[in-house]
């Protein structure tokens, strides 16, 4: 037993001779450390699939751009014409049904009140987020519609300036010619709550007694054509702004190797963004365009 004990122990200490004598290889070492560093990386956030992530979504928001136009067809287009709704807009009418009007209606809650669930609730990002973008394209497809038929060609031209803005913001971050900095992060939050605080109290406005005259007021100062336009490009110079702060929260999110989940969400926030300023800038080329064509 002695015996067969010695050349146990023997064996053993030859196992991890060999061992050790591999591990002191500096090609096997750093094999060994590129294969845990892989490990590691593969429950941590990247570029790559936040952008992924991201793309992801405004291929839902196109899906859903897609949807509208064909329940658009069957609700409107073969419908008789007594089921017909007409708005008559500034120099042009829009052609809808009762049916699409509650799917819009319904889209346009979605969009109000799921990103708050996602900032609120992040794991929620890859479900609801899923559903906000589909909406989002819904909304899209319902607000492209509304534009005269010879004036279509605005959506491509918006699609084409959006993410051309977004491309010179990128360049502009990674060229670090705009840095985040802590003043930055402040003019941001404090401009985020404003823009937030404000559409809020002048919704509220419209509901109480005395306070509505004011509010009706500042309505109509809004609707002068010279001022919607003024603050349509603020609020899209405002939207290439919050495309930096959404640069640097990737950034930050896969630098630091934040759990791999967080990439939903750093994706949503850029794709919640890219999409407002599509809006911002298609709102823009209609005013320029289409309300001021007489």
């Amino acid at each position: 037993m002695a015996d067969l004990r010695t050349m146990n122990n023997q064996k053993q200490n030859k196992t991890d001779s060999m061992a050790n004598a591999v591990m002191m290889n500096p090609i096997i070492r750093k094999m060994d450390k590129k294969t845990k560093e892989e490990a590691a990386s593969n429950n941590c956030a990247t570029y790559k699939g936040v952008g992924t992530k991201t793309l992801f979504f405004l291929i839902l928001t196109a899906i859903g751009t897609g949807l509208f136009f064909l329940l658009h067809h069957i609700l409107v287009d073969n419908i008789s014409p007594s089921q017909v709704i007409t708005f008559d807009m500034d120099s042009y009418t829009v052609h809808t049904s009762l049916p699409e009007l509650g799917i819009v209606c319904g889209a346009l809650l979605i969009d109000i009140v799921f990103p708050f669930i996602v900032w609120f609730i992040k794991s929620t990002a890859p479900i609801v987020g899923s559903i906000y973008a589909l909406a989002q394209g819904i909304f899209v497809g319902y607000v492209t519609i509304t534009i005269p038929t010879e004036y279509r060609w605005l959506s491509v031209l918006a699609l084409v300036l959006t993410f051309a803005i977004v491309a010179t913001m990128l360049i502009l971050y990674t060229t670090r010619i705009i840095k985040v900095t802590a003043k930055f992060r402040k003019f941001m939050f404090i401009l985020f709550g404003s823009i937030i605080i404000g559409s809020i109290l002048l919704i509220v406005m419209h509901f109480i007694p005395g306070l509505n005259i004011a509010a009706m007021g500042i309505d109509g100062i809004l609707a002068n054509p010279v001022v919607s336009i003024v603050s349509s490009i603020v609020f899209i110079i405002i939207a290439a702004i919050f495309l930096v702060a959404d640069f640097n929260g990737i950034e930050e999110c896969v630098e630091r190797k934040m759990d791999k989940s967080y990439e939903w969400m750093a994706a949503f926030g850029l794709a919640y963004t890219i999409i407002y300023l599509y809006f911002k800038i298609l709102n823009l080329l209609v005013q320029i365009f289409v309300r001021n064509s007489d």
